[in-house]
């Protein structure tokens, strides 16, 4: 049986409509591609200086935290997913490594 992961989305100082949810949500359910045991993602949106994108993922051990801000939300999300991707593999190959270890001779 799977983990099943919760998104949580918070926009601050504005209301964030559907369109942009439903693309944080659809990115933030990429992540699963890159790691198992995934339990919780939450995703700031933030409206005040700029377009600030924040993820935090809950990964088992380990708590991965990304943040982008540019003049547009799709350019911020892209920044700060590939952060994620980018921390969640590297999550993925110590695993990796130290599963392998444990079967040396």
């Amino acid at each position: 049986m799977g983990f099943v992961m919760v998104i949580n989305i918070s926009a601050r100082h504005f209301k964030a409509w559907p369109e942009l949810t439903e693309i944080v949500t659809a990115t933030a359910n990429k992540f699963l591609k890159y790691a198992d045991g995934i339990t919780r993602t939450e995703i700031v949106l933030d409206d005040d200086n700029g377009k600030i994108v924040e993820f935090t993922v809950y990964i088992q051990d380990h708590v991965i935290n990304a943040k982008d801000s540019s003049d547009l939300f799709d350019k911020s999300i892209h920044g700060a997913s590939n952060k994620i991707i980018s921390q969640l593999k590297k999550v993925r190959e110590k695993q990796s490594n130290h599963r392998n270890a444990e079967h040396r001779p």
